[in-house]
């Protein structure tokens, strides 16, 4: 399937590439959660995952990130250097992990947003609390990567 431009040039339509990298807080044991839940699930190739002081380690996402204050919300990188923050980095991630991608790709339009945003921004804003009434760790190592090998 084509797209036919002016001029009568033929551009071929291709899938938006969705991979990317999530930078989250290492310090807050939600973030910590969320980071080893998709570690287990989806691999290395589309989704990186970054701690907030790792950021700067890839080159384009430490440039692309640079000033913006990181530790207010969670970041999704996208490949096409689309930076999504909140519930939509949220649902970026999980548009990536096997059987949970349909949930994320059902909620990730404007009404899904409308309603996601408000919940994730009261979970942001007592993450730490949330973290100790779960008994989450505030600091763990990740586990290895699906596809990866110690």
């Amino acid at each position: 399937m084509g797209i036919t431009l002016a001029g009568g040039l033929t551009r071929r339509a291709t899938a938006l590439d969705r991979s990317g990298y999530l930078l989250y807080d290492s310090d807050c044991g939600i973030c910590l959660a969320l980071a080893g839940f998709l570690a287990k699930r989806v691999t290395t190739r589309p989704l990186g995952l970054l701690a907030l002081t790792e950021a700067g380690t890839v080159p384009r996402v430490g440039r692309l990130v640079e000033g913006r204050p990181l530790t207010t919300t969670i970041h999704f990188v996208r490949a096409d250097d689309t930076i999504l923050t909140g519930a939509r980095a949220v649902l970026a991630a999980g548009r990536l992990v096997p059987r949970w991608r349909f949930l994320a790709i059902a909620l990730d339009h404007r009404v899904g947003h409308a309603v996601l945003e408000p919940l994730y921004r009261q979970v942001a804003t007592h993450r730490r609390r949330i973290g100790r009434l779960l008994g989450l760790p505030v600091e763990c190592p990740l586990p290895p990567r699906k596809g990866e090998t110690l």
